[in-house]
């Protein structure tokens, strides 16, 4: 929500709101014409502030319309202002100028063609500054509502999409790349175009080689969730053998990678064909080994895949359950905590509880619950309180009896972020390297005098 700054800034876009729903009147045009508006609007628009600006494209937009008003906002400048205005980091101003030039675009399409802006934008959307090519890609994508055919010529010419594609194999220039590409793919064609290319090969390298983390401060699984949203990729993308790819992953022995296989195929699984094509045995004892790791989101994020599979895999039930079952005889600590986790997290019906209460292991954990529950630690592990409830819960959901105590496990496992570890991070690596070496400094200059 834009924040007003003065009362006079309140009144002045009140003023423009009005002028805004008398715009569509023929007298009010002719009036506004007379008074020569055009020049005024422009002005309050170079603003570019989210209160004012925003609210003088809105009057700009339905008198463009009018011929003759349309003629005195070009002779003002009003394309290359609009221009300007998607290049601000600034959402409404952004927005703002889109609108602009998708109004133009409707009413006056050789106005567009010889600004030559849309090869300006479309060169723009393979930019590396952010502002650039996000605020190009926005205006593109207005544009394409009016003029759809110009849009895709000068994407063409611009080569737009195949340098966008192209920079998905580089690790430095692959998440900005397909951010762009993914914003650009609100254009029908790009879809077809990306899907049917390299793209999904790429993308699938991308994960493997865990660029989806972000290197820069980048949201990387922000971008691979959008682009698992456009079904034609994500369904190139399954095709090619993302669960594959990420249950490798999942089965290696570096804990980051394991973490990183789960939490991608996390995100691949809330859609039907990545669920298909996960729900398989060869995928249930990587996820079992996974919650041996003394990492709790981790553990979370296997604990969720195997609930996953098993609500939509009535054939994995014995498989999932068995599995678990035969690791309750473990009495590592962490490994223990993310058994049981996985293990009442599960729908429980009658089989299923039937097959846990009768299994020698749940008995042996249940009598030493009750008497004297010994377990194994090491630096990493969780502590014996977190482990000891969390068989206490197992118990009670076998038992059928609900605590009021036992939380939420579908929202806590649901609710999981993806808590990636911080020396793969640039730049959270360099803040922790700056702190390390601020505190010999700190001790230096604050140390009593010895002397």
């Amino acid at each position: 929500m834009p924040c007003v700054t003065t009362v006079h800034d309140a009144v002045l876009v009140a003023v423009l709101r009005t002028l805004c729903s008398l715009a569509g009147h023929r007298e009010s045009l002719a009036i506004m014409s007379r008074e020569n508006i055009a020049p005024t609007l422009l002005g309050l628009s170079q603003r570019f502030d989210d209160f004012v600006a925003p609210a003088a494209v809105e009057v700009a937009c339905p008198i463009a319309v009018d011929e003759s008003m349309r003629a005195a906002l070009l002779q003002n400048g009003a394309l290359p202002l609009f221009n300007d205005m998607l290049r601000k980091r600034s959402d409404a101003v952004t927005e703002a100028g889109a609108k602009g030039l998708a109004a133009f675009a409707k009413h006056d399409e050789q106005a567009i063609i010889k600004s030559g802006l849309l090869t300006k934008l479309a060169r723009d959307a393979r930019s590396s500054r952010a502002n650039h090519c996000d605020g190009s890609i926005r205006g593109l994508v207005a544009l394409n509502a009016q003029v759809p055919t110009l849009v895709q010529r000068a994407l063409e010419e611009a080569r737009t999409v195949s340098d966008l594609i192209s920079q998905l194999r580089k690790k430095s220039h692959a998440l900005p790349a397909a951010s762009a590409l993914v914003h650009l793919m609100a254009i029908d064609h790009v879809v077809d175009i990306v899907s049917k290319s390299d793209a999904p090969r790429y993308i699938l390298t991308m994960l493997e080689r865990r660029w989806s983390d972000g290197d820069n401060g980048e949201d990387g699984v922000g971008v691979l969730q959008r682009i698992l949203e456009i079904d034609p990729l994500r369904a190139a993308v399954v095709e090619l053998g993302a669960v594959d790819v990420l249950q490798g992953m999942v089965a290696g022995e570096n804990s980051d990678t394991v973490y990183a296989g789960l939490q991608y195929l996390r995100q691949v699984i809330k859609y039907e064909d990545g669920k298909n094509m996960a729900c398989r045995e060869a995928i249930i004892p990587p996820l079992l080994k996974a919650l041996g790791y003394p990492r709790l989101p981790l553990q979370r994020s296997a604990a969720a895949i195997l609930r996953a599979v098993f609500i939509h895999s009535e054939d994995l039930h014995l498989a999932i359950v068995e599995g678990l079952l035969s690791k309750l005889g473990t009495r590592e600590a962490a490994e223990l905590l993310g058994v049981t986790t996985a293990l009442r997290v599960l729908p429980f019906d009658d089989k299923v509880r039937d097959l846990v209460d009768t299994h020698d292991n749940f008995w042996n954990l249940s009598f030493e619950y009750y008497n004297a529950l010994k377990l194994q630690y090491d630096k990493r592990s969780p502590s014996f309180r977190d482990v000891y409830q969390s068989v206490g819960f197992l118990i009670k959901c076998v038992q059928g009896v609900v605590s009021h105590r036992q939380p939420d496990d579908s929202q806590w496992l649901e609710s999981a972020p993806y808590e990636f570890r911080k020396e793969h991070n640039t730049v959270l690596r360099l803040t922790n390297a700056l702190e390390r070496l601020s505190h010999p400094l700190f001790t230096l200059l604050h140390a009593p005098d010895k002397y």
